[in-house]
């Protein structure tokens, strides 16, 4: 059995889970002998309760203040305590497969090795905080996956303990069933070319950068649109400092849309003729664009982190940075140029379809299951051996 371990925060629900329960559902929807360890969950994904381990004790430790800078011989008790459910149903065998949050994956090692589980990591953030290094000072996973090339080699920078593991690159995906073309043949009739950006309003997501390079373009007398999808809040309901900032200098050819779910989004996805994607740290994948691609419109995104990972086959214009003038550049071309944003699209769709659908995705990971099953067997086989 497939253990996978989502961070103590994050819930497993289509209505309150994030991005990393999104994965792991669509990665068990390919496997049925796989489980979510979570600290709550609803039936929204639609299995089965003996698929799913809830462990209420996550919520109070998600609540501990700098318990990274903890010393383990507090933490790790505590933590195989909390994890005591998952820990006595393993057998000989079973995978953890942690999905960040290496120091859980740290603690639970011990009496994981002692029934003879294999020990996978997952990166989907950069590792190499403070956390990250202590984790793995302890031990070393049977294999450590990376959703981009670009994050693999920032974290074995950083963590270089993780190079005596197992190391792989499997990009995200984007659901099929969601994430769609409109109808061929339907026009959008926008009345100007709208523009979307989807994510986390930021500073280091460059959503400023957008709305100068839109204000640019007003200036240009270019006709289009921006609408920007993404919380309003840093916390609770109080309004980040940032975002006050953004709502009072934006150009008026910006409309802040606020939280949509990812059906919602999908609509607007298909709506929409430009998605942008003005990241200014080293993004590690980069799911917008892929959903967007999924949707058949064209993407213009930094070149940052995994982002050129996911253009490398076409459907993304590439600009530098924090730029705002190459940003606005590369928008115009796409606004003045159907038939070019008709290319990228039919490229972009064609890349999805090839690389990014949960298909293929989970026919690495089954890869990567099959050879930790491997390991196994050739370790039983040395000790009957001996």
């Amino acid at each position: 059995m497939i253990y996978h371990l989502l961070p103590e925060w994050e819930v497993f629900s289509t209505n309150r889970g994030g991005a990393l329960a999104k994965d792991v559902a669509n990665i068990m929807l390919f496997d049925p002998h796989t489980v979510v360890v979570c600290e709550s969950a609803d039936h929204t994904w639609g299995f089965p309760q003996d698929r799913i381990l809830a462990i209420p004790g996550l919520r109070t430790y998600a609540k501990i203040p700098a318990k990274s800078y903890l010393p383990r011989w507090i933490l790790w008790p505590y933590l195989r305590r909390v994890y005591q459910s998952l820990l006595s149903r393993l057998e000989d065998g079973d995978v953890i497969w942690c999905h960040n949050q290496p120091g859980i994956l740290a603690a639970l090692a011990l009496p994981a090795r002692l029934k003879n589980v294999k020990l996978v990591f997952h990166s989907h953030n950069p590792t190499g905080h403070h956390s990250g290094r202590v984790a793995f000072e302890s031990f070393t996973p049977d294999a450590a996956i990376f959703v981009s090339d670009s994050l693999r080699n920032q974290d074995l920078q950083h963590v270089p303990q993780l190079k005596g593991a197992n190391t792989y690159v499997v990009h995200n995906g984007a659901d099929e069933a969601l994430f769609y073309p409109g109808s061929a043949g339907v026009d959008r009739n926008n009345v100007s070319v709208t523009i979307l950006y989807v994510g986390r309003l930021f500073s280091y997501k460059g959503v400023h950068v957008l709305m100068e390079a839109m204000r640019l373009l007003q200036e240009r007398n270019v006709d289009a649109i921006c609408k920007a999808f993404g919380s309003f809040h840093a916390s609770g309901s109080k309004v980040s400092a940032y975002m006050r900032t953004l709502l009072k200098t934006k150009p008026s050819n910006v409309e802040f849309k606020g939280y949509r779910s990812a059906k919602e989004i999908a609509e607007e996805y298909r709506a929409a003729d430009i998605l942008c994607c003005p990241s200014i740290w080293q993004e590690p994948f980069g799911n917008v664009l892929i959903e967007a691609m999924a949707c058949g419109i064209p993407v213009v995104a930094t070149r940052v982190g995994g982002i050129p990972e996911i253009a490398a086959e076409g459907g993304v214009e590439l600009v530098e940075p924090n730029s705002a003038v190459e940003l606005a550049n590369a928008l115009q071309k796409l606004i003045e140029d159907r038939r070019l944003r008709t290319k990228l699209a039919a490229e972009g769709l064609q890349s999805f379809q090839r690389r990014f659908t949960w298909a293929n995705i989970n026919k690495q990971y089954q890869e990567i299951a099959e050879s930790l099953n491997a390991q196994v067997d050739v370790e039983v086989g040395v000790e009957v051996a001996q």
